[in-house]
């Protein structure tokens, strides 16, 4: 006699599935592999020969992680979609649409029925380069919360929520922004933990539904959603399905292992059972010569002697500091303009001369309270500046970033602007001649081609945060690195790893399985600095040829101020650019005359107490959403020609 197993090896678990050939089960298991899948295969078998020692195994293999293992095993190969809709057609055929939710993927299989009355695949739907909406995201956010999800602490938080808060769905690094300023406000965890499996639900249906309208009845299956009922909950409001309209399986964790072993009764009936001894030897040696997340490419440091690595620094030396008060006499009165930037992640200020020189900086995080902490670092700006007996007098205030118009009203700014007009201002201002800038912030990224000074090109990421600095910072903290430490330890590499472009969720099991091969921190944190940038051409410039760029590149945002990030840029390119640190920020004030005279004093918070003003009629409206079409959104608005509003603009 012989057992039929069906393995599923997914991204983050892996299940086996034994039943006699009576159909009856015998035995399964569930555990996470660490991204060491052949080894939790090799242990879960072994488990079931124990287990069952006088019989024999016939095996068929689904899931991410099947091709290889199958091979090695000797056993079949069955698509996981195949395997799914097996299960599914033997044991719930009443079944018209299934939700399947694993560690690190999602799927949505529609179905109908044929001529012969049997249920099929009408159409399947799955997520891509995405992770955002599936079990990883909610471990992501649990550890956000300080909870466990094994042990059930997070599905116990949301059952006892009661108040939805918006919460990103789409993007871990996002979804983490708007849950910080949250948890800093005091609400509930529970109303936390609930607000992510919301916005999981939300993901799935917009993102993989796609218009397709989803009949019930409605099938839940996946460990994700196996381990935290209140999510079929929440997707039955979302999709207003009554009782008799959801289908919960049991042990929905392993049914696509149990339609891998149905499988062996019908697309494989004729398979053999595995030489199991054989088995175990062929799987230690797949261990040992799995390729790595780039495919077996080797990278290169990104030094090849001590002499390029010092005209490097040479070329980008240290961040020369703003003039600050001590440069000036006591009793002298310094007029300036300040730019407020308000990024998704810090904030920022720049205070300039008449002559455009940079006077004195502020850069610091948002802490989920942008707000507070502009107010903070204005008050701790008058003080020092008063304390050397300075006086500063601050003609003219403008914002910019995503705080624009909040920050225009509450600190009553004569001028705001959307980011990408700052950046191209300041660009300019500091590379008269600049083609090309791209700027890298906490949660996005922007490319500005630029033509004589007038912008011809905008191009901005959209719902993915991979390759900016959260992205960075975020496995910087899990390595136990110091955000200032990231290109020392990335320099110190001599064999970076090799990780490719992929979602901040899917990354993390790169870097589980290049540190299981030998890469310490430095070439950790190596690979991800080019994995920053490999992002920018894989998502955002997406250029066939780089000569588009021009001969003028120029840098700005937090997160080239990062080293090991700015060489990867250069490395790519195969030319220098220039980086301008203080650059959106000060960007704000180059264009402040064309558009307004204002004078006040730096009292307080930097409140106004008198206001004289003159600025071009509707330059306080609201600006657009960026994007592509900003500049023929803005045109029409002030009905004017594309360019004429461009050139307008640019001052």
């Amino acid at each position: 006699m012989a057992l039929l197993v069906g393995l599923d090896v997914g991204s983050t678990t892996t299940k086996v599935y034994a039943m006699h050939e009576d159909m009856t089960e015998a035995w399964w298991g569930y555990r996470r592999h660490g991204a060491c899948q052949t080894a939790s295969v090799r242990a879960m078998l072994g488990e079931l020969a124990e287990r069952f020692p006088h019989e024999s195994l016939r095996v068929a293999v689904t899931g991410s992680g099947a091709r290889d293992i199958a091979t090695a095993l000797g056993a079949s190969y069955v698509q996981e979609v195949v395997a799914n809709a097996l299960a599914i057609s033997r044991f719930y055929p009443q079944t018209r649409c299934a939700i399947e939710l694993g560690g690190q993927d999602a799927k949505m299989i529609f179905f109908r029925t044929n001529d012969k009355g049997d249920i099929e695949v009408a159409d399947m739907r799955m997520n891509g380069s995405c992770a955002g909406g599936t079990g990883a995201f909610i471990d992501e956010m649990a550890k956000l919360m300080g909870v466990g999800t094994e042990s059930g602490e997070f599905e116990q938080l949301a059952s006892r929520g009661t108040t939805v808060h918006e919460v990103s769905g789409r993007c871990g690094v996002y979804a983490k922004t708007d849950i910080q300023p949250l948890l800093n406000e005091g609400i509930p965890t529970t109303d936390l933990a609930l607000s992510a499996l919301h916005a999981v639900a939300r993901q799935t249906i917009g993102g993989l539904a796609q218009g397709i309208d989803i009949e019930p009845p409605v099938i839940f299956e996946g460990g994700t959603l196996a381990y935290n009922p209140t999510l079929v909950r929440v997707f039955r409001e979302q999709l207003n399905l009554s009782d008799d309209q959801v289908i919960v399986p049991r042990d929905p964790q392993i049914m696509v292992a149990r339609g891998a072993a149905l499988s062996l009764t019908d697309m494989f009936a004729s398979s053999q059972p595995i030489d199991l001894p054989d088995a175990f030897v062929r799987l230690d040696k797949l261990e040992t010569v799995a390729p790595a997340s780039g495919e077996g490419r080797l990278a290169q440091p990104f030094f090849a002697t001590p002499a390029e690595q010092a005209d490097f620094t040479a070329r980008h030396g240290k961040e020369t500091p703003a003039k600050g008060p001590d440069a000036y006499a006591p009793g002298e009165t310094v007029r300036v303009a300040l730019g407020i930037d308000s990024g998704s992640t810090t904030t920022k200020f720049a205070l300039v001369d008449e002559a455009g020189e940079l006077v004195d900086s502020f850069y610091a995080s948002n802490n989920g309270r942008p707000l507070d902490v502009a107010q903070q670092g204005l008050v701790s700006l008058k003080n020092r500046w008063e304390t050397a007996g300075v006086t500063l007098a601050i003609d003219a205030v403008g914002t910019t970033g995503y705080g624009e118009e909040l920050f225009a009203r509450a600190f009553h700014a004569d001028y705001h602007t959307v980011e990408t007009v700052a950046h191209a201002r300041a660009a300019c201002a500091c590379v008269p001649d600049a083609t090309f800038v791209l700027d890298i912030g906490g949660q996005d990224m922007k490319a500005i081609w630029l033509n004589h000074g007038v912008l011809t090109d905008i191009v901005v990421n959209e719902a993915c945060s991979a390759g900016c600095g959260s992205f960075l910072e975020g496995f910087a903290k899990n390595l136990g690195i110091a955000v200032e430490d990231i290109a020392t330890e990335a320099f110190s590499s001599k064999a970076p790893a090799v990780l490719g472009s992929r979602c901040t969720v899917f990354m993390n099991s790169s870097v589980v399985s290049e540190q299981r091969r030998g890469k310490g921190p430095g070439d950790i944190m190596a690979g991800l600095c080019r994995s920053i940038i490999e992002n920018v051409f894989t998502k955002v410039i997406r250029v066939s040829n780089l000569n588009r760029l021009g001969d003028k590149v120029v840098v700005q945002g937090g997160t080239f101020r990062n080293d090991a990030v700015l060489r990867a840029f250069e490395q790519y390119l195969g030319k220098p650019v220039t980086r301008y640190r203080p650059a959106r920020a000060r960007g704000m004030p180059q264009g402040r005359r064309r558009h307004v005279v204002y004078r006040a004093r730096c009292r307080g918070a930097l409140r106004a107490s008198r206001v004289r003003r003159r600025y071009l009629p509707s330059v306080q409206q609201p600006l657009p959403a960026r994007g592509r079409g900003i500049w023929r959104r803005l045109a029409l608005r002030h009905g004017q020609s594309l360019p004429a509003r461009r050139r307008h603009l640019m001052g």
